[in-house]
């Protein structure tokens, strides 16, 4: 699959079937993360591997805890089905200020990696800006150390679902030219 195709097919999926992920489909996942950008180069990431279904219902019930009203329809439960969750941390101490951006561009590349390998996922955050209590949680439960931030909890499976193509919003929406709202025709 190239890299056009494995950006326009990837979806957000909450069922998974029942099979496992070998460990080394995991590994070329994160092996590819590491290739993501980071603030300076800084390469601040820690991936944590969660298989056990005990771990697994933990992280199910911290994220229903902390699950703002309007996402409500979108509960946690889903996790536990997932043959392996990874949690993406930033070393705070590596990220020049930047542990978000650079934990985020993380998970993409492995959502990506995935989703090329017949896998699927669905980004959910590990933090709430400005409201500490889920990253805690999560350290808490995982055992991350204090410089580092858990940023974002990838479910991985094989998909059990097919989602209707998405809709997207026309370019001509979404580009401005020279400053927001100027289309083309009036930029020359």
């Amino acid at each position: 699959m190239g890299l056009d195709e494995a950006i326009k097919g990837r979806r957000s999926i909450r069922k998974y079937a029942n099979k496992p992920i070998e460990d080394s489909v995991i590994e070329e996942l994160i092996d590819l993360a590491r290739y993501a950008p980071s603030s300076m180069n800084g390469q601040p990431w820690n991936f944590i591997i969660v298989r056990k279904n005990e771990t697994k219902r933990r992280l199910v019930e911290l994220k229903n805890r902390y699950c703002p009203i309007e996402k409500q329809e979108y509960k946690a439960d889903f996790l536990q089905n997932a043959a392996a969750i990874i949690v993406v941390c930033v070393d705070k101490t590596q990220s020049f200020e930047r542990e978000t951006e650079n934990g985020i561009l993380a998970a993409a590349n492995i959502m990506l990696a995935a989703h090329d390998r017949g896998l699927s996922s669905v980004y959910m955050s590990g933090y709430k800006q400005g409201e500490p209590a889920v990253s805690e949680s999560i350290r808490e439960l995982l055992s991350v150390p204090e410089y580092m931030v858990p940023i974002s909890i990838l479910p991985l499976g094989y998909p059990a679902e097919t989602p209707e193509p998405k809709k997207l919003k026309s370019l001509c929406q979404i580009i401005s030219y020279e400053s927001f709202g100027r289309k083309q025709t009036e930029s020359r």
